[in-house]
């Protein structure tokens, strides 16, 4: 049975959940799950151990996450098959998610420096309020308090970085909801940072429902800041909740990302790209490429080779070192996906299917020709290795196309016309345009997040996470 951790404590609860191995669908692990009243109690150990830990010089803090990540890297292949074994995403890409993890703690490390530097005003400069020529004004930034984190399923390691390595970095303590489906990564994560020298009440990783620990993280008032990576209705009704106890937010919500491909594109980059963009984690990515759109005068030849590229792809065990693509994540979403492609079929969609993996939750990585409006895949966010292509005539279609949804998280463009390119770039709703890469394309440090139903409040980041979850403060000192 594997505990919860309760502000640096293991604590097995009555309750728990069986974990599943999405690869096998059996059985992986039984695994503790909180209640209100264990995530009610660790709230109130982060809230006593703040004011010691925000005090704390910073570089103890900054050590701390240092020493947890020479601890993952000792530990990056447990880490990694632990997160292959509950998530099903492949070995390959399991072990690049951990060496993102271990990056970002480091990277917490080195920016918070710059982020917590301050600044200072030259106030003489202004006529009012009189007697500015007497008077120093700086800016300092301060940690929030109780920052309540909620996980995905599909990025248990990296996603736990992103939303703790950061904020304990600039002095808040943080209470963890990890995704049910894949909570063993973060219990992993939390033991490791106790053992890297953080305080304890500091952290908490609670596995739980959202009417239990989710609701009481999103109603708790000593929680100050939420941050949330998650699907859209979820993610809108904690952020309408949270805002009325005067909550920070930070919601990285669902996506629909557009890739368009002109008829100039390095076509074999384009394809290449795509499929991957596509089919990596079997499409669980809130930044695949959900929705593809080709210029018509070369939609049956990207075709062609795209559906090629699918049906060539290695699908299986998720723990074999050949393996491109895995399982989804549950039996559910299996049917969820055969409904959506159901719809598509029903519709006027010519159905390819890929190689099937056997013994799990399989789905065939399947591309929808013919893709239209009317159909369900082009409307809302399939999280699956299901790839609808569409034709468009020019390039202002191709903008309406990509601006049909309600989400805009990124989108990539494929031309050799970098001034067709700029121009579509800023009539595209999304919070990034990528232009010939991949829309999984990210940069930890930077601001990542979308518009419309794709993102609420602040980008995530490294150094937009710090901003986000810290108050600016002026102190004004009179010399005279």
């Amino acid at each position: 049975m594997i505990p919860i951790i309760l502000g640096g404590e293991k604590v097995v609860t009555q309750a728990k959940i069986t974990v599943m191995d999405p690869g096998k669908g059996k059985p992986l692990n039984e695994v503790s799950v909180a209640g209100r009243e264990e995530t009610r109690h660790a709230i109130e150990l982060a809230d006593q151990a703040f004011d010691h830990f925000s005090r704390l010089a910073l570089k103890e803090r900054t050590k701390i996450l240092e020493r947890a990540a020479e601890i993952m890297e000792k530990r990056s292949e447990e880490l990694a098959r632990t997160l292959t074994a509950e998530s099903g995403k492949p070995i390959r890409d399991a072990r690049v998610e951990v060496t993102r993890a271990i990056h970002l703690f480091r990277s917490a490390a080195q920016e918070v420096r710059l982020v917590l530097e301050g600044a200072t005003f030259r106030v003489d400069g202004y006529e009012y309020p009189p007697g500015n020529e007497r008077r120093m004004v700086m800016s300092v930034r301060e940690p929030l308090g109780v920052v309540g984190a909620i996980l995905p399923f599909n990025f248990p390691a990296n996603s736990f970085a992103h939303k703790v390595a950061p904020n304990l970095a600039v002095g808040n303590t943080v209470v963890v909801k990890p995704s049910t489906s894949t909570p063993i990564t973060g219990v992993l994560l939390g033991e490791i940072l106790y053992e890297a020298g953080l305080p304890k009440g500091v952290l908490s990783v609670l596995p739980g429902g959202g009417d239990t620990v989710g609701a009481e993280i999103v109603e708790n008032r000593r929680v100050k800041g939420i941050t949330f990576t998650g699907s859209t209705p979820v993610g809108t009704s904690i952020a309408s909740k949270a805002v009325t106890t005067g909550k920070r937010v930070m919601m990285e919500m669902g996506g629909s990302d557009p890739i368009v491909v002109f008829k100039d594109a390095d076509l074999e980059r384009a394809v290449s790209i795509s499929v991957r963009a596509r089919f990596e984690y079997a499409g669980q990515n809130c930044n695949a490429g959900k929705r593809i759109l080709v210029q018509e005068e070369i939609y049956e030849k990207f075709l062609k080779e795209y559906v090629n590229r699918v049906k060539s792809l290695r699908v299986g065990d998720p723990m074999d070192e050949s393996t491109e693509m895995g399982p989804v994540i549950s039996a559910s979403v299996v049917k969820d996906l055969e409904n959506a492609v159901l719809d598509s079929e029903t519709k006027g969609g010519v159905i390819h299917r890929g190689m099937a993996g056997t013994g799990g939750y399989y789905f065939a990585p399947t591309v929808v020709e013919n893709a239209n409006l009317d159909m369900v895949i082009m409307k809302r966010e399939i999280f699956g290795p299901v790839a609808p292509i569409a034709k468009f005539s020019d390039w202002k279609e191709a903008v309406e196309l990509a601006n049909s949804t309600e989400y805009g998280l990124q989108a990539s463009i494929f031309t050799s016309d970098l001034k067709l390119a700029l121009k579509m770039s800023r009539e595209i709703r999304a919070g990034a345009v990528i232009v010939n890469d991949s829309t999984r394309l990210r940069w930890d440090s930077l601001p990542f997040g979308g518009v419309g139903l794709s993102g609420i409040g602040s980008r995530e980041g490294v150094r937009s996470t710090m901003l986000a979850m810290t108050e600016e403060k002026l102190i004004s000192l009179d010399l005279s």
